[in-house]
């Protein structure tokens, strides 16, 4: 809210609005992916939150074995690619 507060104070025109309407999409739509629950997508959420130190591999006990092996290699694999 802070940062979109700031964006706002500094519009001067009209066209303007349009960044901050493109500001406020992206932010939206990461935190929509970040916190989907869709269970195809799990093992994504699941992953990205372990990697941002939001969740521990702890608090996914309960969960089989296929699907924590399937989170730690999208970790993994994220990881190799950043």
């Amino acid at each position: 809210m802070i940062e979109a507060k700031k964006r706002a104070a500094k519009i001067q025109q009209p066209s303007d609005l349009w960044e901050l309407e493109r500001y406020l999409t992206e932010r939206r739509t990461k935190i929509d992916r970040q916190y989907e629950y869709k269970y195809s997508v799990l093992i994504f959420v699941f992953g990205n939150l372990i990697r941002q130190g939001r969740l521990t591999e702890q608090e996914l006990q309960g969960l089989n074995q296929d699907k924590l092996d399937a989170i730690w290699r999208y970790i993994e694999m994220d990881l190799r690619l950043a």
